[in-house]
């Protein structure tokens, strides 16, 4: 008897479904384009228990008479790819005729449509695959899918879901992502009855940003017009300094259809040049590529993610162009309208806003600078007879140490429920940490780096990563103590932050709290924040930053559960520490790493990258040939 058998079209289906649908964003993603390509103006997408309950796409396209709706259900059943030809030519978003079947392989799906020229439409009900009825039905001209109990054949996918809010902000994410690359289509999003955002057809890509962004996201991009050959590269990409800690941000549409492409995002880092050199940061970009279809394959990846170039290298140089032609015509624009009248301040003072409130105030003297300061090389050194940090500080008293969570090592595996740690930047084998602690600080290199000395050995202090450290096992202490020191704003910063980060901020008020953050809900994307964490008082950044940050890295963060790891949350609010560049008295560095010394785990920052590097005598003689 033969061992080998064709499996049955049902397990076959199923099968096949686990690479199409991934998770409820997965169905929104594949109904919704095939909207698209059914000439919709009009989508709207209504979502209940973050789609496992309900997932229903409605489209105001050509719709189907009742022969093609039976059609569109069987596997690769298609009208977009016909012949041998078609498959180098493909200009639709669906083309192999695997969504709708995968879908109903795994859901109970209800399909409504109706064409212009027919009197009546068609409903067809499908569970796990198999029909169970098909008749008359009235509606308007268009379609309707309606997705109800997902996964409920396939118990193994449903259980590795996330939580409700994760699958939701995927959905969110999704359908946000197609509206900005489709810009002549209006979309609705509705998740539990609640509208969450609703666009307008016929938009511009600006104004669709505006939407999703804010006002403050979109006035920090420029435009993109660039034509070589049969490609054509427009769209909007940020200016040099307004960069985010990943590339979520980095938006590539192929033929209008949202892509994974790494020569796009090489173009992009050429096209910036030197003007980004910040590690781990990455210019937001909003890039539309038009290409002959034959000049690319988009049958790569069973979820169309990922593309594949005829000419990789064209694809990087053009974009490359696209970006630094329009970042310098940028540039010499605002040349040309600089004025030399006084603009009017952006903003104000502290001390402006204290004078008029007839508050009276005494300024700490280590914040006031004298000019001579201002003016002083980048390398400000102390006299060597002149120690600021005590060689043997007195020893500091024992007090319990708080139950808080440890911080991961790089070869750590992290648990299946715990937030994953983007590591951002390797650390150099043969400058790491030696064990010798500085004692004694000899000067600040470029505003950046604290130069001292300790153990026999020069020892190289990252300011931003060690502030970062103290930041966070501070808040870590409060968080373990219950205390929630907070400290509030003279006037309320207020905040328009784009949807999913709007929600993800709402959703997570009480983990927020618990750091020391309050924020109030203005309605729509609109938030309030009323204080900020206690220790968030010196060095820092304007709020508005903080808060936008601390957010792009938890959802950055894909892994990140809902609600928030606290832990994970309060290494997020540490971006409030200070910065590269910024300019720090010797006496605030001697404290400084007083502070770190201070630490459990002074030698890494939160996210993984050491504080410290250590030159032993050894090394210097080595590397200066006198040994």
């Amino acid at each position: 008897m033969s061992k080998i058998h064709v499996m049955p079209v049902e397990l076959s289906n199923r099968i096949a479904a686990g690479e199409v649908i991934e998770r409820p964003a997965s169905v929104v993603k594949e109904l919704v384009e095939n909207s698209l390509d059914a000439g919709a103006t009009q989508i709207t997408v209504a979502i209940e228990r973050a789609g496992l309950h309900l997932i229903s796409v409605s489209d105001n396209g050509c719709g189907m008479d009742g022969e093609d709706a039976l059609l569109a259900l069987e596997p690769h059943g298609t009208s977009k790819l016909l012949s041998d030809e078609g498959i180098n030519h493909i200009s639709t978003l669906g083309f192999r005729g695997e969504a709708i079947p995968s879908i109903a392989a795994v859901a109970k799906v209800t399909i409504r449509t109706r064409t212009a020229d027919e009197a009546e439409g068609v409903e067809v009900l499908v569970e796990g695959g198999k029909r169970i009825h098909c008749h008359p039905c009235g509606g308007a001209v268009g379609t309707t899918i309606e997705v109800r109990e997902l996964f409920f054949n396939t118990p193994a996918r449903k259980k590795f879901l996330k939580s409700n809010p994760t699958e939701e902000h995927h959905i969110e994410e999704t359908l946000m992502n197609l509206a900005l690359g489709n810009t002549g289509a209006g979309f609705t999003l509705l998740i539990d009855r609640k509208k969450v955002f609703s666009c307008v057809p016929d938009a511009t890509p600006e104004l669709r940003v505006r939407e999703f962004f804010g006002r403050n996201f979109a006035a920090n991009l420029k435009k993109v017009e660039y034509v070589e050959g049969d490609c054509r590269i427009h769209g909007l990409v940020a200016a040099p300094g307004f960069t985010r800690p990943g590339r979520r941000e980095q938006r590539i549409y192929l033929n209008g259809r949202p892509v994974e492409s790494l020569p796009v995002w090489r173009g992009i880092r050429d096209g910036y040049g030197t003007l980004e050199n910040e590690s781990g940061r990455f210019p937001p970009a909003l890039l539309f590529i038009e290409l002959p279809p034959e000049e690319f394959d988009i049958n790569v990846h069973p979820a169309k993610r990922e593309v594949r170039f005829k000419s990789e290298y064209f694809i990087t140089r053009a974009v490359g162009t696209a970006v630094r032609q329009a970042l310098h015509e940028n540039a010499e624009q605002n040349a040309e309208t600089l004025s030399p009248e006084p603009a009017v301040p952006k903003s104000i003072s502290i001390e402006q806003i204290l004078q008029a409130a007839q508050v009276a105030y005494q300024p700490r003297s280590s914040v006031q600078m004298e000019l001579q300061e201002l003016a002083a090389p980048a390398v400000k050194t102390i006299p060597a007879e002149e120690e600021v940090c005590p060689k043997e500080p007195p020893p500091a008293k024992e007090t319990p140490e708080p139950q808080t969570p440890e911080v991961s090592t790089l070869t750590d595996r992290p648990a299946e429920n715990s937030p994953v740690v983007r590591i951002r930047a390797a650390i150099p084998e043969e400058a790491v940490f030696a064990g010798a602690w500085p004692d004694r600080v000899l000067g600040i290199y470029d505003d950046t780096y604290i130069l001292a000395a300790g153990g026999g050995a020069l020892i190289v202090v990252d300011q931003h990563a060690a502030h970062e450290r103290i930041l966070f096992e501070e808040i870590l202490d409060r968080l373990a103590s219950g205390s929630s020191a907070s400290q509030p704003l003279l006037i309320g910063q207020m905040l328009e932050l784009p949807p999913a980060k709007a929600a993800l901020l709402l959703r997570n008020r009480d983990v927020f709290a618990k750091l020391g953050f309050d924020f109030e809900d203005m309605g729509g994307r609109n938030v309030i924040v009323n204080a900020i964490p206690s220790n968030f008082n010196e060095h820092m950044a304007p709020v508005s930053q903080i808060v936008e940050e601390m957010l792009d890295e938890l959802l950055e963060n894909s892994r990140a559960q809902m609600p928030v790891n606290p832990e994970f949350a309060a290494r997020a609010a540490c971006k409030a520490a200070v910065k590269a560049h910024w300019v720090l008295s010797v006496e605030e560095a001697t404290t400084l790493l007083q502070k770190l010394k201070a630490c459990r785990q002074g030698t890494l920052c939160p996210h993984g990258r050491p504080t410290m590097i250590t030159l032993s005598e050894k090394e210097l003689e080595r590397r200066f040939g006198r040994r």
